[in-house]
């Protein structure tokens, strides 16, 4: 069975599944309803999803159009794969799922979003998420949200879940990419492993062996190896950093992507894989497209769905939540008595702009936890590092008007090599990085 995938604005994901025919508009008699704040930009019978022939036809019948490629088209066959826009609600044509992932629910219902700007045809499930029962899930999974972005981001991967297709997470270093990744896998309910690979961390000449797998013979010192692909079939492969992924190594991903197919190294025999792929970066993929280091086809590819995840400082109702939860957790692992913090603690973390995000607020904490030695943390124990001493004043600023991240991350770089007297990998270690990546970095930013 086809589907739609819809997102407003890379948000409010919704899965749609038809047969024969699918409309789109804002009349109420579509079956997808378009009708946000009665937008008459949007035309009552806007486009129509017919099957033709062996395949499906996208045809437009509005008066302001329907853009693929932000391109306005009349009729355009569609492809798997294939996207188009109205407005600012956005389609992945999917074609032909695996059944196991496309058919959770035989009977179909009317459903409608909260602003009641959306009515869909989905499957049933047993109950729509609230933001309540949500939170609770999400604590037992170990993931404290209680900002209204994390929830959304959520209750966005809850839907996506229901489907087979790439997910390319977004967001700064440090904000819980693979947390998120690992959620996503989790609430998949797949039967296959949670494969994690590091693109930035696995050197260009062995890259390829370690995705697609070996057989003895295929290159000096070669055995039979599955690949990472082998080991996620039937679950997930995490390809984090993908911003780092070899130029000459793309077009293998894709065409792995494009049939789900593979060949490990020197051999022959080819096997269909059952993987959901996610992917995640901190790297501005767009402008590696725009310079040609990131190839556009394979960006298509693998932000069918995309998820970005907000930095801290945008979400501080968490900062709290997440500092006990981590205070909580310390406490419980080295077996320590409860430590609570200050008013004054509490408020210097909430005032404090995050350049590391999840990982720099984990990392004080665990800090603070180890030297304390009393039941409370009080604000004097809280140590920032170095851009702290350098910018007493950046407590109250925003990073967009006094430090740019990159300027940020480069004095992080060089605070934690001053930590580390030097040595790379200790510093690589300190930062929560790959070796190659803190190679890069240093060259980027020039720091000796």
């Amino acid at each position: 069975m086809p589907y739609l995938i819809m997102d407003k604005n890379q948000h409010r994901y919704k899965i749609f599944p038809f047969t024969a025919k699918i409309t789109i508009g804002r009349d109420q008699d579509n079956d997808i309803v378009l009708n946000e704040n009665n937008d008459t930009l949007i035309s009552r019978k806007h486009a129509l999803i017919t099957k033709e022939n062996n395949g499906f036809t996208l045809r437009d019948s509005s008066v302001n159009g329907t853009l693929v490629n932000d391109a306005k088209i009349d009729v355009f066959p569609l492809t798997d794969g294939c996207r188009f826009s109205i407005l600012h609600y956005n389609f992945t044509y999917v074609c032909d799922p695996p059944a196991s992932e496309a058919e959770p629910a035989k009977t179909m219902l009317e459903d409608q979003d909260e602003d009641h700007s959306t009515t869909f045809i989905k499957p049933i499930k047993k109950s729509e998420p609230d933001h309540k029962n949500l939170k609770k899930r999400l604590r037992q999974a170990g993931i404290i949200a209680e900002s209204q972005a994390i929830l959304d981001l959520f209750m966005d991967i809850e839907e996506i879940v229901r489907v087979n297709v790439p997910v390319l997470i977004l967001g700064e270093p440090g904000t819980g990419k693979e947390l998120v990744a690992h959620a996503i896998h989790h609430l998949s309910k797949a039967t296959g492993a949670f494969i994690p690979l590091n693109c930035s961390s696995i050197p260009e000449g062995i890259f390829e062996s370690e995705l697609f797998g070996s057989i003895k013979g295929a290159f000096h010192d070669a055995t039979n190896k599955p690949g990472k692909l082998e080991l996620a079939d039937r679950g997930t492969i995490f390809l984090d950093e993908i911003g780092d992924m070899a130029l000459s190594l793309q077009p293998k991903l894709l065409r792995f992507l494009e049939d789900k197919k593979l060949s490990r190294l020197g051999d022959t025999r080819v096997k269909t894989i059952n993987v959901r792929v996610v992917a995640a970066t901190n790297q501005n993929l767009d402008a590696m497209m725009r310079n040609k280091s990131f190839r556009e086809d394979l960006y298509q590819r693998l932000a069918c769905i995309k998820l970005e995840i907000p930095p801290l400082r945008e979400r501080r109702m968490d900062i709290l939540p997440l500092a006990e939860y981590f205070l909580s957790q310390f406490t419980k692992t080295h077996n320590l008595a409860p430590q609570r913090l200050s008013e004054s603690a509490k408020q210097l973390l909430l005032d404090h702009c995050w350049p590391g995000n999840v990982r720099e607020l984990h990392n004080v904490l665990l800090n603070c936890a180890a030297r304390n030695r009393t039941a409370t943390i009080t604000h004097d124990l809280l140590d920032f590092g170095q851009l702290k001493k350098q910018n007493p004043n950046l407590d109250n600023q925003t990073a967009g008007t006094f430090l740019s991240l990159q300027e940020m991350e480069k004095m992080h770089i060089a605070e934690a090599l001053k930590k580390a007297e030097g040595n790379k990998m200790h510093a690589a270690k300190l930062l929560g990085i790959s070796r190659d990546t803190i190679y890069k970095k240093i060259q980027k930013y020039g720091i000796e």
